[in-house]
This record gives C-alpha cells, structure tokens and sequence, in this order.
C-alpha cells in the first residue's frame, strides 16, 4: 500500500511560508500558529478526567477537518491526494514530529498513522488524541467518511505513537 511520506512528491520546506513581517505562519495558505500544547491537555486531563480525551479528540478531529477543508477550498487546482501530500510533508516545519501514513484499504477507510518523535510520548491522557485526532478529521475530509482513531501504541524503543484511523 502507498505510504504518503515515502512519496517522491515530498520536498522539504515547500509547504509552510513564514511571514515574520505580518507575523504569520501559513501551511498551503491557511493561517495557523505554534504552541506547546502539553501543559494544555495536562490541565484538560486534571479537570476532566477521561473526558478530557473526548473534548481533545472533537477539537482535534474538527481542526484536521477543517484545516483540510481550508487547504481544498484555497488550492481548486490541486488533486487532494497532492494535498494530502504536501500536508503530510509539512508536519514536520511545525513541529509535529514526522508523520507517516499508510492507507491500508480505501474502502471502507483505514489508515494507520505513525507520528517519528512525537509530541505524545504516551497513550494516556487527551494529549494522545492531539496529533492523531487531527490527522482522522483531515482523512474524513479526505474519504469524505466519518473516522475515528483506534489501537493506539507507542513504541518508546523506537520514539513513535501510531493509531489506526477507520470507521
């Protein structure tokens, strides 16, 4: 099956656009920003216990679909599978690790994502959900089917969180 990284198609920094004089970041022309997101899903997590991974996992979910969304709407001259591409090769400009995606079968969906040195060094707690919730909300974008994630792991050995996205 066809791993989106290991795609020829990938370049790297031709993705993301820095705009210190307006004090943008854009990613295939939407606008987005960086954070440290842990302390925020560990005080989700504090406040709301195992809730505080449905709440990560929705905001997450709609960001990617939205993101997604954005990216389609902004670049009618591109297929969405070279989106899909270039979004993948953009994650790391951001800071979300090296993503890694592998369609397992289109129909219906399945995807497993792996994320290289992840900002997840865990599979407890909301912060779990924050990279890979994303990435189910832009597959459901993509297949245009509802996923979610299931069968989280991560392999310390290897510094790697995967999950698989499917109905």
């Amino acid at each position: 099956m066809k791993t989106i990284t290991e795609s020829e198609k990938i370049k790297v920094r031709r993705n993301v656009k820095f705009e210190p004089e307006k004090g943008e970041i854009r990613v295939l022309g939407v606008r987005c920003f960086l954070m440290n997101p842990v302390p925020s899903c560990d005080k989700v997590d504090m406040m709301f216990g195992t809730g505080g991974e449905v709440i990560v996992h929705n905001t997450s979910f709609e960001s990617g679909y939205e993101f997604f969304d954005t990216i389609m709407r902004n670049n009618p001259e591109k297929t969405t599978e070279d989106l899909l591409t270039e979004l993948v090769a953009a994650t790391p400009e951001l800071g979300w690790g090296i993503i890694r995606t592998e369609t397992v079968r289109e129909s219906p969906p399945i995807v497993k994502v792996t994320v290289k040195n992840p900002v997840a060094k865990t599979v407890r707690g909301s912060l779990k959900h924050l990279v890979v919730s994303f990435w189910a909300g832009v597959f459901s974008k993509y297949f245009d089917k509802r996923l979610t994630c299931k069968d989280f792991a991560y392999d310390e050995e290897r510094d790697e969180l995967s999950c698989v996205i499917s109905t």
